[in-house]
C-alpha cells in the first residue's frame, strides 16, 4: 500500500474547475471581440463592387460611379478650401483670413475622410478589375481560420475610412443644424449645404450602393474620431489657438474656457457618433435584405463568413 497517497478536497477540486471554466469563457469572449472590432472580411473582392452587381468583378457601371463620387466630392473639398470668407453678417474688427485654419474644423475633418474614403474606393476597384482570378471558396465549403487569407490592406483601409466617414458624415449634419447654425452669421448657400447636408446624402448612397458589410462593433472607431477631435480641440485652445474670426473656441459648444461644458459636448458626440453607426448598420441590413429578393442568387455569394 503507497504511504505517501494524498487525499483533495473535493472543495478544492470544484474550485480548481471553476477558475478554469472562467478563464476559458473570458478567453472565448476576448477572441469574439477582437474578430468583431478586426477589419477582416471573407471574401475581400465585395470591397471593389456593388450590391446591385453580377459577377465577382467590378461592373462598369460601379467603376463609372466611382470615379463621379471621387470627382465630386474633391471638387468640393477644393471649393470649400478656396471660397473661404468671413460671414456676411460679421461685424466685428478687421480679421486677416487664414486659409489654414480650415483644417481645424469638425466639418473639414469628416470631408476629408469622404475624399479618402472615395479615393480608396477607386484603388481597390482598379486592383480587382486587373485581377485575372478569384479565390471564392463554394457555398457549403467552410475555411478554418488558420487558413484563410487576409484581408489585403489597402481593402481593410477603405473600410475603415468609410465607416468612419459615414458616421461623422451623420453626425456633423446633425450637430451642425441643431447647434452650431446661427442664421446671423452663418449663411445658407450651395456649398454650405453641401458640406453639412450633401455629406449626409452622399454617404446614405454609399450605404446603399456598396457591396462591403457594417459591422456594429465597428461603432468604436467613429467614436474614436470623436474623441481624438475632441483632445485636438483642447490641445488647440491651450497653445493660443483661434478660430477664423480670432474668438478662442473653434466651436461655440467646445469652448475649453468652461472644461465642464465642453468635456460633456464631446461626451455627446462620442454617443451620438454610436447611434449614427447603429443607423448605417440598419441601412445596410436593408440593403442586403433587398438584394436577397431582387437578386438572390447574388445576395447568397455575398453572404460568406465575415471573419
Amino acid at each position: 500500500m503507497c504511504k505517501h497517497l494524498v487525499l483533495v478536497p473535493l472543495e478544492t477540486s470544484d474550485t480548481a474547475m471553476k477558475k478554469t471554466c472562467k478563464s476559458a469563457m473570458l478567453n472565448r469572449i476576448w477572441q469574439a471581440s477582437r474578430r468583431a472590432v478586426n477589419l477582416e472580411h471573407s471574401p475581400p473582392h465585395v470591397f471593389a463592387c456593388s450590391q446591385w452587381q453580377n459577377g465577382t468583378k467590378p461592373a462598369t457601371f460601379y467603376f463609372i460611379y466611382r470615379w463621379i463620387v471621387f470627382l465630386t466630392v474633391l471638387c468640393v473639398g477644393i471649393s470649400s478650401f478656396a471660397c473661404q470668407r468671413l460671414p456676411r453678417l460679421y461685424d466685428g474688427p478687421r480679421v486677416e483670413l487664414n486659409y489654414l485654419k480650415w483644417f481645424i474644423y469638425f466639418t473639414n475633418w469628416g470631408y476629408l475622410l469622404i475624399i479618402l474614403q472615395a479615393g480608396l474606393a477607386i484603388a481597390v476597384v482598379h486592383r480587382y478589375r486587373a485581377q485575372k482570378t478569384f479565390n471564392i471558396p463554394c457555398e457549403d465549403e467552410e475555411i478554418p481560420m488558420s487558413r484563410r487569407q487576409r484581408t489585403p490592406l489597402l481593402c481593410r483601409a477603405y473600410w475603415l475610412a468609410h465607416t468612419v466617414a459615414t458616421d461623422l458624415a451623420f453626425v456633423i449634419t446633425l450637430i451642425y443644424w441643431t447647434l452650431v447654425h446661427d442664421p446671423r452669421i452663418h449663411d445658407i448657400n450651395t456649398l454650405n449645404l453641401l458640406v453639412h447636408g450633401g455629406n449626409s446624402i452622399l454617404m446614405l448612397v454609399e450605404l446603399m450602393i456598396t457591396a462591403h458589410p457594417v459591422r456594429a462593433a465597428h461603432a468604436v472607431f467613429g467614436a474614436g474620431a470623436g474623441l481624438t477631435y475632441g483632445v485636438f480641440s483642447a490641445f488647440y485652445w491651450s497653445v493660443g489657438g483661434t478660430d477664423r474670426i480670432g474668438l478662442p473656441a473653434i466651436y461655440p459648444a467646445l469652448d475649453w474656457n468652461k472644461p465642464g461644458s465642453a468635456l460633456g459636448f464631446v461626451a455627446l458626440c462620442a454617443v451620438v457618433m454610436m447611434f449614427a453607426h447603429g443607423a448605417a448598420t440598419c441601412v445596410s441590413c436593408l440593403r442586403v435584405k433587398i438584394a436577397a429578393r431582387i437578386m438572390p442568387a447574388r445576395a447568397d455569394r455575398l453572404a460568406l463568413p465575415t471573419h
